[in-house]
């Protein structure tokens, strides 16, 4: 036997090794990268459809009307400005506060 032809053979194992080793990252951070993607497209259309949802219902469409149809409730909020209360909010007598 030849000490470079073991060498060799050696050598050739270890980076056939290594490339499989820096493949397999490679693929793994491709996927990560679609799934972040797809993530970010799929909270996209959850977001328009829950707004969209909304403007069906203050179209005078129910619930009920809705889920009729196939829709499902959204799993998420519309989001956007929150509603302000409708309700008259109680203040402290400007006498107690002085007080204090």
């Amino acid at each position: 036997m030849d000490i470079n032809d073991i060498a060799a053979k050696a050598a050739a194992k270890i980076d056939a090794a290594r490339d499989a080793k820096v493949n397999a990252v490679k693929n793994a951070a491709a996927s990560s990268v679609e799934l972040q993607e797809a993530a970010q497209l799929l909270a996209a259309a959850e977001q328009k459809y829950a707004k969209d949802y909304q403007a069906a219902l203050r179209a005078d469409w129910t619930e009920s009307d809705l889920r009729g149809f196939g829709l499902d409730t959204p799993g998420r909020k519309a989001g956007g400005r929150p509603r302000g209360k409708k309700t008259a909010r109680e203040t402290a007598p400007a006498s107690v506060a002085s007080e204090q």
